[in-house]
C-alpha cells in the first residue's frame, strides 16, 4: 500500500505535506477510494462510495482491527457534510506503532473496498544525528533551523541539563522567535529552556515533521501599554509601534504538517491579555495555530498562565473563518493542562476535519471549548475535564461555544465530558446555523453542573442531545425547567435533572461519588463510551484527568486555603502504585507564583512509599485582589507531570482612591441633577460608600447630570463604580454626553462584558472623555437598559490605577 499523503497528493496536491495554500480544496477522494491519515494513536479516514452525492444518511459502517486479529470493532457512524459526498470519521484508542486495518461496510453487510492497512505513529523515531545547542554559535540573528530529515533519520537538536537559551528582553531582538523551524523536515527539538523571543519562543513555519517534546517555554512576546479608548483598541494592550499585541504564542504553528508539542510546560509570558471588561480579549497565548496543513499533535503539555499573565486563549488558532483554517484537519489535542486565560481553553475553530480534543483539564477561562465556526467536521470532544470557569474578573459564559457568526456546517460531537462551574452556562448556541437539516450537535454522558442561562434555542432542533446529566442552576426546579427547554426543542428525551454529587471538587476530586445517582448511567457510543459505565471524563476507575501514562499520582488535587485561617499549610500525597517504577519528580512552579512555596521541591517516591509535600502560603504576599489563583507541577525529567491547582482568599480591602491618580473627580450619585428620590441607603456588605442609586432603564431612559472640574489638561476616561447582575452586552446600555457634545452609545459593541456581581462595587471602564483642558465640565448620563446599583462615577486621567 502507498502511504496514505502519497495517495491524496497524487489525487488533489493539496493536503498533508504537499503545498497547501489557504483556500484551496480541503480533500478529494475517488468513487471507491478510503484514505486513512494515522496519529500516534487515533486515525482520520476518508472515502467516497457509490452513493448519491450530498446524501445525508449513509447506511454504511466502518470497521477496523490490529493487523492479524480476527475480530472487527464498530467505529463511530462516518459523517457527511462538507466536502459533499466524502464520508468520514475517526478511530479511536489505537496503540501507537501498531499496524492496523480498517474496511467499510455498505448497508447489505458487503465490503465497499477492501480494508486498507496503515500503521500509527511512533514516538521514537529512528535518529540519523544529534545536534547540541549549547555547543552552536547563537548571536543576535538568532538560530534559524531548515534540516531535511527523514522518516529514516531524524535530526534532533537538544541540550545539556541546566543549558537555557535566552534572548532579549529590551525590544530589540530583530528575530521573531528563539528558535525558528523553516521549511524543516523530520527535526525534534527536545529537552530545551528557551527564555525570550520577541513573539515566540519557537516558530514552525512552512515546515513538516518537526517535533517539540519536553522543553520549558517561558518570557516571550511583547510588552505594551493598555489603550483607554473608544476604538477596537478598547482596553487592549499596544506595543512601542503601536501595534496591538495579540497572537504572540510560546509555540506559533504556521502552515506547517505534522506539527508535534509534547511533555513541554509553557508560563510566564512577558505581557498579558485584557480581559473581556473592556473588549474581545487580546494578548499572548500558550500555542498559536495559523492554517496548519494537518496532523498537528498537542499531548501531556501544560500549558498555565496566571492573573499577571493571563492567556487569550490558552490554544489560540488563526484563520478561523476559513474551512482551512485553526488547525484545519487530522489533529488530536489530549491530556493537556491549560489553566488561566481571559477567553477561551482552546479554540477548535476553522476547518475542524477530524480535529479530536479529548482527556484534556481546563480551568479558569471564560469559555471552556469553542467549537464554532466549524466548517468542515467532524469534531471530537471526549473525556474532558472542565472546572472552576472565569477570566481574571470571574467572568464566565459557556463550557462548549458555537457563536460565531459565520455560517456553521461542520458536526460537532461531545462526549463524556464532566463540566463544573455553577457560574458558567452549558452550551453556547449558534450564531449562524445555516439553513436545511442537518445536525451540527451530538451530546451524550455529560456531566453539567452549570446554570440555567443560555438554553439552546430553536436553531438546537435538528441537534442529538440525549443521556446527559444537568444540574443547572442549583437546585432542582431550575434543573427540571433547563431541562424541559430542551425538551421543548426535541432534544433530552432520556436526559436527567439530578445532582450529579462529584466527589469532592473542592479537593480537584470531581468523579461521580458512590452513591451518585448517575453511577453506570451511561449509554454506548462506539468506539468512545461502554453501556453501564459512569458518565462524564471519569468513565472507568483510575482514570487522571489531564490523562498522562504516568504511574505518579497526586491527592489532593486542588487546595483551596483561607487567608484569615490560623494555619496556611496543606499536605499533598504523592503515590506510585505496587509493581511500578520508582518516579523521580521535581516542583515547577510559575515565577508569579511566589504566594505559596511547597517542600520538598524534588525526590522520588517509590510502590508503597508514598511523599508528602507540604504547600505553604505567605499571607504577607497576599495583596491586591481578594483570590489569588495558581498552580504547581509535580513534574518529572521526561515531562510527564501531575498538576495540583492552588488557590487562595485573602483578605483585600479596594484602594478607592488611588495615590497614583491624582487629578481624578469622584461624582457621588446624591449630587447629580436627576437622581432625585433614587437615592438609597446601603445595606448590602462590601458596598464601597453609604449610598447607591438602584435604577433600571425602563422607565422613560432617566438622564442625570453632574458638573465637575479638572485641574490639568490631559485624556481623562469615565468609570463607574456599580453593581451589575449578570454580564451587561449587545445593547445600548448608557449614553454618555459631555459638555455640548452629542449623546453617544457605550456597550453598543458585542464584546463588552461587564461582572461586577449584583452587590459588589467595583469599578468597570466606561468610555474615553478624550483631551479636557482646565475648567468647568458638563458630563450627561443616561441608562438605556439593564439593572444596575451606581455607586459613583469617575473621571480620571488614569483609568489603569482603577484595575
Amino acid at each position: 500500500m502507498k502511504p496514505f499523503l502519497s495517495l491524496l497528493c497524487a489525487a488533489t496536491a493539496v493536503v498533508l505535506g504537499c503545498a497547501a495554500e489557504p483556500g484551496q480544496e480541503p480533500v478529494r477522494v475517488a468513487t471507491g477510494q478510503l484514505l486513512v491519515e494515522p496519529s500516534f494513536e487515533a486515525a482520520s479516514y476518508y472515502f467516497r462510495a457509490p452513493a448519491p452525492s450530498g446524501a445525508t444518511a449513509s447506511g454504511y459502517a466502518v470497521e477496523f482491527r490490529r493487523v492479524g486479529a480476527t475480530d472487527w470493532m464498530r467505529a463511530l457512524e462516518p459523517v457527511s457534510d462538507q466536502p459533499p459526498g466524502v464520508w468520514k470519521g475517526s478511530l479511536f484508542d489505537l496503540a501507537e506503532d501498531t499496524a492496523w486495518e480498517v474496511r467499510v461496510l455498505a448497508p447489505s453487510g458487503a465490503e465497499v473496498s477492501a480494508p486498507v492497512a496503515f500503521r500509527t505513529w511512533s514516538s521514537r523515531p529512528p535518529i540519523a544525528r544529534v545536534v547540541d545547542l549549547s555547543c552552536l554559535p547563537i548571536g543576535p540573528e538568532g538560530l534559524v533551523i531548515s534540516d531535511q530529515g527523514t522518516p529514516e533519520g531524524w535530526i534532533k537538536y537538544t541540550a545539556p541539563a541546566g543549558w537555557r537559551l535566552e534572548r532579549p528582553a529590551d525590544g530589540g531582538d530583530p528575530q521573531v522567535a528563539a528558535i525558528t523551524f523553516r521549511r524543516a523536515r523530520h527535526v525534534i527539538l527536545e529537552n530545551v529552556t528557551i527564555v525570550g523571543g520577541a513573539r515566540h519562543a519557537v516558530l514552525v513555519q512552512e515546515c513538516e515533521a518537526v517535533r517539540i517534546l519536553n522543553c520549558d517555554l517561558s518570557g516571550w512576546g511583547r510588552v505594551g501599554v493598555q489603550q483607554f479608548t473608544n476604538t477596537g483598541t478598547r482596553g487592549k494592550y499596544v506595543d512601542a509601534r503601536g501595534e496591538t499585541i495579540n497572537y504572540d504564542g510560546a509555540v506559533a504553528i504556521d502552515r506547517s504538517a505534522r506539527t508535534v508539542v509534547e511533555r513541554c510546560y509553557v508560563h510566564d509570558p512577558r505581557h498579558r491579555a485584557n480581559s473581556w471588561m473592556f473588549s474581545h480579549p487580546a494578548g499572548p497565548s500558550a500555542v498559536y495555530v495559523n492554517y496548519a496543513r494537518g496532523g498537528t499533535v498537542l499531548r501531556w503539555n501544560d500549558f498555565v498562565g496566571s492573573d499577571e499573565h493571563r492567556w487569550n486563549d490558552v490554544i489560540e488558532s488563526r484563520s478561523n473563518a476559513a474551512a482551512d483554517g485553526g488547525f484545519f484537519r487530522d489533529s488530536d489535542i489530549s491530556g493537556n493542562f491549560l489553566a488561566f486565560g481571559n477567553d477561551d481553553g482552546v479554540e477548535l475553530e476553522g476547518g475542524g476535519m477530524n480535529v479530536r480534543f479529548y482527556r484534556n483539564k481546563i480551568e479558569g477561562t471564560t469559555c471552556g471549548i469553542s467549537t464554532g465556526p466549524c466548517f468542515l467536521g467532524p469534531q471530537f470532544i471526549y473525556g474532558n475535564l472542565v472546572v472552576n470557569p472565569g477570566d481574571e474578573a470571574g467572568l464566565a459564559l459557556m463550557f462548549f461555544k458555537n457563536s460565531h457568526r459565520v455560517e456553521q456546517t461542520g458536526q460537532r460531537y461531545f462526549v463524556g465530558n464532566t463540566l463544573f462551574g455553577p457560574n458558567c452556562s452549558a452550551y453556547g448556541g449558534y450564531g449562524n446555523p445555516g439553513a436545511g437539516s442537518r445536525r451540527l450537535g451530538f451530546m451524550r454522558n455529560n456531566v453539567f453542573v452549570a446554570n440555567d442561562a443560555r438554553r439552546p434555542g430553536e436553531e438546537s432542533q435538528r441537534d442529538d442531545f440525549d443521556h446527559n446529566v444537568y444540574w443547572a442552576g442549583g437546585d432542582h426546579r431550575a434543573a427540571e425547567a433547563f431541562l424541559a427547554g430542551l425538551r421543548a426543542i426535541g432534544q433530552e428525551k432520556h436526559g436527567v435533572a439530578i445532582d450529579p454529587q462529584l466527589a469532592s471538587p473542592a479537593l480537584g476530586d470531581f468523579r461521580l461519588a458512590g452513591n451518585s445517582p448517575a453511577r453506570d448511567q451511561a449509554v454506548a457510543v462506539p468506539n468512545l463510551a461502554r453501556e453501564g459505565g459512569d458518565p462524564g471524563a471519569f468513565a472507568e476507575t483510575g482514570v487522571e484527568v489531564p490523562f498522562r501514562p504516568l504511574a505518579l499520582t497526586a491527592s489532593p488535587r486542588q487546595l483551596d486555603f483561607d487567608a484569615r485561617a490560623s494555619d496556611a499549610r496543606m499536605q499533598v500525597t504523592l503515590s506510585v502504585p505496587a509493581g511500578a517504577e520508582p518516579v523521580p519528580f521535581e516542583i515547577r512552579k510559575n515565577e508569579v507564583f511566589k504566594w505559596f512555596t511547597v517542600t520538598p521541591m524534588a525526590g522520588t517516591v517509590a510502590p508503597g512509599a508514598p511523599v508528602t509535600l507540604t504547600v505553604t502560603l505567605d499571607p504577607a504576599v497576599l495583596s491586591g485582589r481578594p483570590r489569588f489563583k495558581g498552580a504547581f507541577l509535580v513534574r518529572t525529567p521526561t515531562g510527564l507531570s501531575r498538576p495540583v491547582s492552588v488557590y487562595a482568599t485573602a483578605s483585600f480591602a479596594e484602594d478607592l482612591r488611588p495615590a497614583s491618580a491624582p487629578a481624578t473627580i469622584y461624582l457621588d450619585p446624591a449630587e447629580m441633577r436627576g437622581f432625585e428620590g433614587r437615592v438609597r441607603v446601603a445595606k448590602e456588605p462590601g458596598i464601597a460608600r453609604g449610598r447607591f442609586v438602584a435604577f433600571a432603564g425602563d422607565g422613560g431612559d432617566p438622564e442625570f447630570e453632574a458638573q465637575f472640574t479638572v485641574s490639568q489638561p490631559g485624556t481623562y476616561g469615565l468609570l463607574m463604580r456599580a453593581a451589575i447582575s449578570g454580564a451587561v452586552m449587545n445593547g445600548r446600555e448608557f449614553e454618555v454626553a459631555l459638555d455640548d457634545g452629542p449623546p453617544i452609545p457605550v456597550s453598543v459593541h458585542p464584546s463588552y462584558q461587564w461582572n461586577t456581581g449584583a452587590t459588589n462595587f467595583r469599578a468597570v471602564f466606561l468610555h474615553s472623555l478624550g483631551e479636557l483642558t482646565p475648567g468647568s465640565h458638563r458630563l450627561r448620563f443616561k441608562v438605556r437598559a439593564g439593572e444596575l446599583k451606581l455607586n459613583e462615577l469617575i473621571v480620571t486621567e488614569n483609568p489603569a490605577a482603577f484595575f
